[in-house]
């Protein structure tokens, strides 16, 4: 028992709770404005610039090569345009599909392709309609020294012996059977590049014509010696190759022998 009169002990204040009340509160305040600043940053990052795009503007089936009215552009958040995507129309036209292609798809790399013949199966040639395209033999001094190339335009000679029309006074002639013809593959493939275009000497040309025109072709490559004159670029034709009206474009024009090339031709004239 304590004596009376006896001090009682001085207790001391306990500050320790006040200051862990004060540290928790200011890691709150630190965590709500990370949090806050995490936010402000997240939002920022998803606000994209938009991008115009190369999308489908129908259907296009595999193999089909890609012209202008089949595309479109449309806008896409940048975040959201696909890997390799196209944003260019002229990057686009004139190349092939590889796969099937719905509207409004993006065009991307890896499903077309800018040569025709790496797509597999083989594209379609690129034959408008009412025209065919037919093979025909070609050699260094028959075909410019191996210098004709895909898109070029020839001009097509002919020399035959008269007398195939008539045994009377036979004779060599020489005359210019058909006129910008369009060339639309050299094959096959040489190693020799022209503006990425296979180039050299080869022993076929495949070209443009009407179903008529090549049946001609068919006779004269047969019965004559055929010569391939290159067109300066400047005189190339614009379009679509000009079909013949005396001979229709895809109508076969029947038997074609002797009579009918001289009717058309007129080797024995002069």
């Amino acid at each position: 028992m304590a004596a009376i009169g006896q001090t009682r002990p001085r207790v001391t204040p306990n500050i320790r709770t006040p200051l862990f009340i004060f540290g928790v509160a200011l890691a709150l305040v630190a965590f709500l404005v990370m949090l806050a600043f995490g936010l402000l940053f997240a939002n920022r990052a998803q606000v994209s610039t938009p991008v115009r795009v190369v999308v489908a503007a129908r259907d296009i089936d595999a193999r089909e090569p890609l012209t202008a009215d089949m595309l479109t552009t449309t806008s896409l958040p940048s975040t959201a345009a696909p890997p390799k995507a196209f944003f260019r129309l002229a990057d686009v036209t004139g190349t092939s599909a590889l796969v099937q292609i719905y509207k409004g798809q993006p065009i991307t790399e890896n499903i077309v392709a800018s040569n025709p013949d790496q797509v597999t199966p083989s594209s379609y040639l690129p034959v408008p309609q009412g025209f065919v395209a037919i093979t025909i033999p070609t050699s260094e001094q028959q075909g410019v020294a191996g210098f004709i190339a895909q898109g070029d335009f020839i001009d097509v000679i002919a020399t035959v012996n008269t007398q195939l029309f008539s045994p009377a006074s036979p004779r060599q002639v020489t005359r210019t059977v058909f006129t910008s013809v369009y060339v639309i593959r050299v094959g096959p493939q040489s190693v020799v590049p022209r503006q990425g275009q296979a180039q050299g000497l080869t022993s076929s040309i495949t070209v443009l014509m009407t179903l008529c025109d090549a049946q001609y072709m068919d006779w004269l490559a047969l019965n004559g010696t055929l010569k391939y004159a290159l067109l300066s670029y400047h005189d190339y034709a614009k379009g679509q190759p000009a079909a013949d009206a005396s001979c229709p474009s895809t109508v076969a024009p029947g038997l074609i022998g002797p009579a009918q090339v001289q009717a058309r031709y007129d080797f024995l004239k002069g």
